[in-house]
């Protein structure tokens, strides 16, 4: 018997083979070809140029395009937030600096 939790159904692996949601080797096989592919294209895309997201390109290189936090950075070494100008966004209890420019 199914259980629903959170207006979602859950089987057994029992009653997923019986019901016939599992998938065939043949899937299964084309799904990991299908990884194994993103896999090359990824370890052979490189690193981002310097100040870039990393990313393939398109509309999900760069979460922050289009946005208001357009061409902030990171820094990795001490996880602090640098505005387009290269300013702190933050100051040391969280809050958002803003600059009158």
């Amino acid at each position: 018997m199914p259980k629903k939790v959170g207006g979602k159904l859950f089987y057994t692996a029992e009653e997923a083979v019986q019901l016939g949601l599992t998938l065939s080797q043949e899937e299964i096989a084309q799904n990991e070809k299908i990884f194994a592919e993103f896999e090359e294209k990824r370890r052979a895309a490189g690193p981002a140029p310097e100040g870039k997201m990393p990313g393939f390109g398109g509309r999900f290189s760069d979460d922050l395009e289009g946005t208001e936090f357009e061409g902030w950075t990171r820094d990795p070494r001490t996880d602090k937030w640098f505005d387009k100008d290269g300013r702190p966004a933050y100051d040391e209890d969280g809050r958002r600096i803003t600059y009158n420019d």
